[in-house]
């Protein structure tokens, strides 16, 4: 194949166009959305299009061909050069493109000039039917802390979780009976938590930190809304990448320690009062100053989040994408 090998949706451009016509033929589809990564549907979208009388709307979470992420770092020129051409097809030819991303459509507008005009941002959606309601003030004390997904990064991510166990180290130095209260539940998705695991245990911290196996998003929002805070770790290349995440946890009112460098996040996270930034080498000293009550986080809980409320997502979609609304 060419482009990048570690596309899932390599094999699928046939059988894809096939299903896809034939349920637009029997149906009457007249608005496609295609979501990626991975990105090659976003192109056999394209092709749908050829074929058929469709409208197409790609949504793009992720960087592309301008970023190292999904295996890019190890394609050859020729391989990115072809990854390249893809992207360029799906910006010409979709009706819309829409990212969650100001930092993507920032980049896409700059690239593709003469298509800005289609390319926008189209916000994280809250359902609050999935998420529950939000939950009461969180403690002055982060003694319950839980860490939900993946831990990207490769390298980074080795070091954050060793400055992570440095600071359950301190805690227990500094704060003993707030070490022992303590507890930090990680959900750890995508990848093998075994190296992990066994850091954990020779640190003599298997009681204070534990492993779950990943859970179905309805039952991991009960649990973060219990947390007293959730503790993420972003790697450098997602510095600019706000993910869904985000917007579902400062929902539940729950504040974040968002570890990682300064960006995007770092600054919403600050400027709007929903938890406290830090670079992965000032962990261990802040964290036990955190789970202790020494240094106190104060989240604004009006924060006004109706803007990514289902409804108004929908709202938006069916307003300014789908053609129902030009006839």
């Amino acid at each position: 194949t060419k482009g990048n090998w570690f596309d899932k949706t390599i094999f699928w451009e046939g059988p894809f166009l096939r299903k896809a016509g034939d349920l637009i033929t029997e149906h009457g589809i007249r608005d496609v959305v295609i979501t990626g990564a991975p990105f090659r549907l976003l192109y056999y979208g394209t092709l749908l299009k050829r074929a058929h009388p469709i409208r197409l709307v790609c949504d793009l979470r992720d960087t592309w061909t301008w970023q190292d992420g999904y295996g890019g770092a190890l394609l050859s020129p020729a391989r990115k050069a072809f990854e390249k051409e893809m992207e360029r097809k799906v910006i010409e030819e979709s009706d819309h493109i829409v990212s969650p991303h100001p930092a993507v459509v920032e980049h896409l507008r700059s690239a593709y000039p003469a298509h800005a005009g289609r390319i926008s941002v189209l916000g994280h959606a809250i359902d609050p039917d999935e998420l529950g309601p939000p939950r009461p003030e969180h403690s002055s004390k982060l003694l319950r802390l839980i860490y939900a997904g993946s831990m990207y990064g490769a390298g980074e991510a080795d070091a954050y979780f060793t400055e992570l166990l440095k600071g359950f180290n301190l805690l227990r130095e500094r704060y003993p009976t707030c070490f022992a209260a303590s507890r930090l539940d990680l959900y750890i998705t995508g990848h093998s938590t075994t190296r992990y695991r066994e850091q954990v245990d020779g640190a003599g911290l298997g009681e204070r930190i534990r492993f779950h196996d990943p859970l179905p998003a309805k039952e991991i929002f009960p649990r973060i809304a219990a947390a007293d805070a959730v503790i993420l770790f972003i790697p450098k290349a997602n510095k600019d990448v706000l993910g869904t995440k985000f917007t579902e946890i400062f929902y539940l009112r729950r504040p974040v320690i968002h570890v990682g460098e300064p960006g995007s996040i770092s600054d919403h996270i600050t400027r709007d009062h929903l938890g406290i930034s830090m670079r992965v080498q000032d962990l261990a000293q802040k964290l036990p100053e955190l789970m202790s009550g020494t240094l106190q986080v104060r989240i604004d809980t009006s924060y006004d989040l109706h803007e990514h409320l289902l409804d108004r997502i929908t709202e938006v979609m069916e307003r300014t994408l789908l053609s129902s609304q030009r006839d």
